[in-house]
């Protein structure tokens, strides 16, 4: 390290440019006069006395008259001390923003309650055109119409919007009559013959709930990953896998998009050419750090496959294996904790895509 290095620490310890420079040339003349050193050094002229004061106030030199002002420097050991420690404290801030980065980051968490169901509603529709990756959503014929515009906006974008659908028996709409919206506004849709509080999954960490009464309802909002998957287990096991299609906007031919780990594993199962694997790619988060991550590779196994003991309707834990290019992934689902990765969105192709290996 040169002079003007080490002329870089001293401002970053804190000595402006001129105090700094006229230091170290009074390091290397040990003893001289202002003039000297004002020839020596980048100080200009007007400035060369007031400097040499601060750097004695500093205790960094010492400066006397004989015939004229001079200065000399004192020995540096208390404040090299004061550098090294300094440099200490660099370094043990660096190693704890190091450690801070490899935890989890803090989980937003909100929980409001709503007595007028219209805020519900209105909410729901706010969030649900700023969504990032996908949503589920159990709604009536009459609250459908409400957020049809949003939902034409974002499965426009690309967003995966699994829609359950209701129609009251008493209502003059019919199944039929909504069928044609819903192939506009969404990936797939159901219907379901069962009424059921409105719920609106939003990137799998936001969820809206409600009921909708003649005069008001109620309902709430939670932005919680915990309480987020318990509403959307609530969601596929009562009012999405057990309901007729009647929509699905997907050909099922390849490639093919998911927002669901367990329908994409149950449309893996029959693929058993393990000398072709698939090809996927993963957006989601990190479930050790809660960063988000995007993982693309081959799939090497899944889990459960056709031949584990254990069927995918029993299984507790669902995931794939990914190869990529540098390691292996587990890929799960919404709840996944034990997994390497938190998918929310899920792609799968039968060819690697291609790319530039020269970028």
């Amino acid at each position: 390290m040169g002079l003007d290095e080490i002329e870089s620490v001293l401002e970053e310890y804190g000595l402006s440019p001129y105090q700094a420079n006229a230091y170290l040339t009074i390091l290397e003349l040990r003893d001289a006069s202002a003039s000297e050193i004002n020839e020596a050094s980048n100080v200009p002229q007007p400035r060369i006395y007031d400097i040499l004061e601060t750097l004695d106030e500093k205790g960094l030199v010492e400066t006397y008259e004989k015939e004229s002002l001079r200065a000399r420097i004192i020995d540096p050991t208390e404040f090299t001390s004061q550098l090294e420690e300094k440099a200490d404290n660099f370094v043990e801030s660096a190693e704890l923003i190091n450690d801070y980065w490899e935890k989890s980051p803090l989980e937003k968490h909100s929980f409001e309650i709503y007595s007028d169901f219209t805020k519900v509603i209105n909410y729901a529709d706010e969030d649900i055109r700023q969504a990032n990756e996908s949503i589920h959503l159990a709604i009536s014929a009459s609250n459908f119409l409400q957020v049809r515009d949003a939902l034409t906006d974002v499965v426009a974008n690309g967003i995966i919007v699994n829609v359950s659908a209701y129609v009251s028996e008493e209502s003059e709409t019919g199944i039929e009559d909504l069928a044609p919206y819903l192939r506009e506004t969404t990936s797939e849709a159901r219907y379901r013959r069962d009424p059921a509080p409105f719920l609106a999954l939003v990137d799998a960490h936001k969820a809206y709930f409600g009921v909708s009464r003649p005069r008001t309802g109620y309902g709430m909002f939670v932005q919680d990953q915990a309480l987020s998957t318990m509403l959307y287990r609530y969601f596929q096991d009562t009012l999405w896998r057990r309901w007729d299609i009647i929509h699905e906007r997907s050909t099922g031919d390849l490639p093919k998009e998911y927002a669901s780990i367990r329908q994409c594993i149950r449309e893996l199962q029959p693929y058993s050419d393990k000398e072709n694997p698939l090809w996927v790619s993963v957006d989601g988060y990190e479930t050790e750090t809660g960063r988000e991550t995007h993982v693309e590779g081959f799939i090497t196994d899944i889990f459960p496959d056709t031949d584990d003991d254990v069927t995918l309707k029993e299984a507790d834990q669902v995931f794939l294996v990914v190869e990529s290019e540098s390691e292996s992934y587990t890929i799960g689902g919404f709840g996944a904790l034990v997994e390497d990765v938190r998918a929310t969105r899920i792609q799968i192709s039968n060819v690697e895509p291609l790319t530039d290996k020269s970028t």
